[in-house]
């Protein structure tokens, strides 16, 4: 995909944006941004805050790997830190977001554990939805467990985390890519800076589009997501009508519900807020 390709459909672009996430098996985006805001309660500037929660997955969005053969191990496998100075609190905050992504110590940990031993929470939830649903691939049933707890969120504990991820994707400081830049063009030498602008281009857009659907009144969030689901399984090959789309969702939001989906999140923000290495 490269920049200035227009892709018709703003349902289409939300499905690659969760192709990507699904592959990774972690948290999605709105449940990062929910983790961090927790971590940092007292953080003045929370859209960069929020921002740097989310971006290390720009890496699932280069157009050829060729031109960033390490970008998900840079963003995800390891912690690689940021180097803001002091004086600039823009970038201090992106760097703290940015912080709690990975899956050393941060909220992907908690998710599913750290590669290539994948067997955390989200893993094994998606497993029983495929018991119950043999018609569901691994990927199908990924995204409807990462998805059902954004949807558990925003339902009973932060009815706002759809505009926080929309403001956090619009408006964060060009001082954030910047430091990007710095770290993975400049100082690291993974990546050019063509190919990174052209990621982080294609993953904003994406979760505007996400965000926006996100930040929907009920029943209006699950009928856009059940659309969502439809067309997801139709680029996977599969025929699903939308209205058994919000059913598995249903399904798989009372299994985590029944299950120990707080607990793993809290878990997630206590282990972070705990670590040494976390950015005061």
């Amino acid at each position: 995909m490269r920049k200035g390709i227009v892709i018709v459909g703003w349902m289409f672009m939300v499905w690659v944006m969760f192709w990507g996430t699904v592959q990774g098996l972690a948290f999605n985006s709105a449940t990062h941004v929910y983790i961090v805001d927790n971590v940092y309660p007292f953080t003045f500037d929370k859209i960069n805050l929020y921002y740097g929660s989310i971006v290390p997955d720009l890496s699932l969005y280069v157009d050829n790997l060729e031109d960033w053969p390490t970008a998900f191990e840079d963003t995800h496998h390891q912690f690689t830190k940021l180097p803001y100075v002091w004086w600039n609190l823009t970038q201090k905050t992106f760097a703290k977001g940015w912080q709690t992504h990975h899956e050393i110590w941060g909220a992907d940990f908690h998710a599913h554990g750290t590669y290539p031993e994948y067997r955390g929470y989200v893993n094994l939830e998606a497993e029983q939805l495929m018991a119950l649903f043999p018609t569901l691939n691994k990927e199908l049933a990924h995204f409807a467990i990462e998805v059902a707890i954004d949807l558990l969120l925003v339902r009973y504990h932060e009815p706002d985390l759809g505009l926080k991820l929309l403001w956090a994707a619009k408006y964060r400081s060009q001082e954030d890519f910047n430091l990007l830049a710095k770290t993975f063009v400049t100082n690291h030498n993974r990546t050019d800076l063509e190919t990174l602008t052209d990621a982080e281009d294609i993953f904003r857009d994406l979760i505007i589009h996400y965000a926006t659907a996100l930040a929907l009144p009920d029943p209006l969030r699950m009928l856009a997501l059940g659309d969502l689901g439809a067309q997801v399984a139709a680029e996977m090959g599969v025929t699903i009508d939308p209205r058994k789309v919000r059913w598995v969702l249903r399904v798989a939001m009372a299994l985590c519900q029944n299950s120990r989906y707080m607990e793993i999140i809290q878990s997630a923000i206590d282990g972070i807020r705990s670590n040494p290495e976390l950015i005061k």
